[in-house]
């Protein structure tokens, strides 16, 4: 098939609008945090920006898409983007677009997934320790979940769950799942802070950066169809109810045990939506996704007030 034009534009601006997504969850991570830890937490997502960048393409791209058929992780056959020319067209859906857009779309989801669990570890370590854990966590979490669910590997299509294989439509396991327990394990074991600060230290950055991380996830969601189409236009719909609905339920919640309505609430509830709609975007009617949100801000709310209880300290 030649080159799709229209579906290579479309791709061209999804892989842009995750790309926001990082600077976003600085500015929304950086508002949540103490005053004295702003900086450093936002240092920590756009570092991946450039740590996540050389190791995708050195190593990265190949451990997750080549090679390892049935198995946990890739091989090393198109390390440094080797064996892949510029004018050699990945089959999407429907239509055809340059492999290297798929690569760098990829590249974004890899970008921002280990930046989601830097809430956990404000007050707690060094930049250092940071970038070790950046470098581990990918090569021995992301990169073998990536490949086992969309790479070919064991529990995608063809793997041990035969044919039906695990269906993960834009990263609700392999970027969300994955970045969630590994903040949960992290404010479990590293203990902690010495500092704690409920309140955020500026709301308007909150905001700012859940603006931002809502626009992007339109390609988040919407470009892992990879295709311009029905399934396209359902997963970005779908997207904006979840949102929606998952922010005014949290609100409501908060609302009715606090007896004030607050605006960061709606922000957090805002963003579980979209977490939760992620796996299930192109799969579901709009109507479903409705439940979703009401779900999402339902349980994710309670999680938080157990989180509260049980003591875990989470930035």
């Amino acid at each position: 098939m030649p080159l799709d034009t229209g579906t290579t534009a479309f791709m061209l601006v999804s892989t842009a609008l995750v790309m926001l997504m990082t600077p976003g969850l600085a500015f929304f991570y950086g508002g949540l945090v103490h005053k004295k830890n702003v900086l450093t937490i936002m240092m920590q997502s756009y570092v991946s920006m450039g740590i996540t960048t050389i190791l995708w393409v050195t190593v990265g791209y190949s451990l997750c898409f080549s090679g390892g058929a049935g198995g946990i992780i890739g091989n090393l056959d198109n390390a440094f983007l080797r064996g892949i020319s510029i004018n050699e067209l990945y089959g999407g859906v429907d239509g055809t677009f340059p492999l290297l857009l798929f690569v760098v779309y990829q590249m974004m989801f890899a970008v921002i997934t280990p930046a989601l669990i830097t809430g956990a570890f404000a007050g707690r370590i060094t930049f250092k320790a940071y970038l070790i854990f950046l470098v581990g966590w990918q090569l021995l979490v992301y990169f073998p979940f990536v490949h086992m669910i969309w790479g070919g590997g064991m529990l995608g299509d063809g793997g041990i769950f035969g044919d039906v294989g695990v269906k993960d439509f834009a990263g609700g396991i392999v970027v969300h799942v994955s970045a969630g327990m590994a903040a949960l394990a992290s404010v479990i074991y590293v203990g902690r802070r010495k500092v704690e600060e409920e309140k955020p230290h500026n709301l308007a950055f909150v905001a700012l950066g859940a603006a931002l991380l809502w626009f992007g996830w339109f390609g988040f969601n919407a470009g892992s169809q990879l295709a311009v189409d029905a399934v396209t236009v359902v997963a970005f719909i779908n997207t904006q109810i979840a949102a929606a609905f998952a922010a005014i339920t949290w609100m409501l919640l908060a609302w009715y045990s606090d007896e004030k309505p607050s605006f960061l609430e709606m922000l957090i509830g805002m963003i579980a939506g979209l977490a939760t709609i992620t796996p299930a975007a192109g799969f579901v009617s709009p109507q479903s996704a409705m439940i979703i949100g009401v779900a999402a801000g339902v349980v994710c709310y309670y999680a938080v007030v157990l989180r509260k209880k049980k003591k875990l300290d989470d930035a």
